[in-house]
């Protein structure tokens, strides 16, 4: 469902980049019009300001909310193909950054052979790690939403993040764009545990807007930092959302 042949990375300090448009018009429209009520996700605040809904937040409801929206159901189906990592970690290694990663589970029997053969020779065998994908629907208010400066968590390699704008459009003067942001103490420059810190031991080196039918993509690294200033609007109502798409291997 996701086209990722307009893909245009940035590589400092870390790839980044913007594919658009993502998908299909009608398919985006869909996705827009039965995104969930606000009401229905949960409130996270451990780095900012956010609202989230997601298999493991609130999951029997994100569940029930994808099995009867067809076209959540056919996006979940296609995120969790193995078909769409084909497609995505084909795109990134066109563009020079190879992961080094194959799509392709690893099966529990095979898991069996790798722990036997871990325990009868002398040479341990090479882990062949798992990736698994999955979406989450978030959503932030205008009136002070953030996402503090962080890198994301040690299991994530690639996160996708799709704004959901409606035709009315999105008022770029309240922010709401996420922002490759870098610390003024250069001793916080690795990251890999993923610490977040406040804003104010940060600047600003880019911001890609939030726009519609697009795919914000990025590359986790040790100086991954990201994050999205509080937004400045006065609506009370008005409300950022998201389809975040990670990425994970184990």
């Amino acid at each position: 469902m996701l086209r990722f042949e307009n893909l245009k990375l940035d590589y400092e300090p870390y790839p980044i980049g913007v594919a658009r448009p993502v998908l299909d018009e009608q398919d985006y429209a869909d996705m827009v019009a039965s995104f969930p009520a606000f009401e229905q996700l949960e409130g996270r605040d451990h780095i900012g300001k956010q609202y989230l809904l997601s298999e493991s937040v609130r999951g029997p409801l994100y569940r029930q909310i994808v099995a009867a929206t067809p076209v959540w159901q056919r996006f979940y189906d296609y995120i969790k193909s193995e078909a769409f990592l084909v497609e995505l970690l084909g795109s990134l290694r066109a563009q020079g950054v190879d992961l080094e990663l194959s799509p392709r589970a690893v099966s529990s029997w095979k898991r069996v052979k790798l722990a036997a053969r871990t325990l009868f020779s002398r040479r341990p065998p090479k882990h062949v790690p798992t990736l698994s994908s999955r979406f989450v629907f978030g959503a932030m208010p205008t009136d002070g939403g953030n996402i503090r400066p962080h890198t994301d968590h040690a299991a994530k390699v690639i996160t996708l993040v799709l704004p959901m704008v409606g035709p009315e459009g999105w008022d770029d003067s309240v922010g709401g764009g996420t922002s490759v942001v870098w610390p003024k103490d250069k001793k916080r420059i690795y990251n890999q545990r993923n610490v977040s810190f406040d804003f104010d031991g940060f600047e600003t080196l880019r911001t890609y807007p939030f726009g519609a039918n697009q795919a914000l993509v990025f590359i986790k690294t040790f100086n991954s930092w990201h994050a999205v200033w509080p937004m400045t609007g006065s609506d009370p109502n008005a409300v950022r959302k998201t389809v975040v798409i990670n990425v994970e291997a184990y």
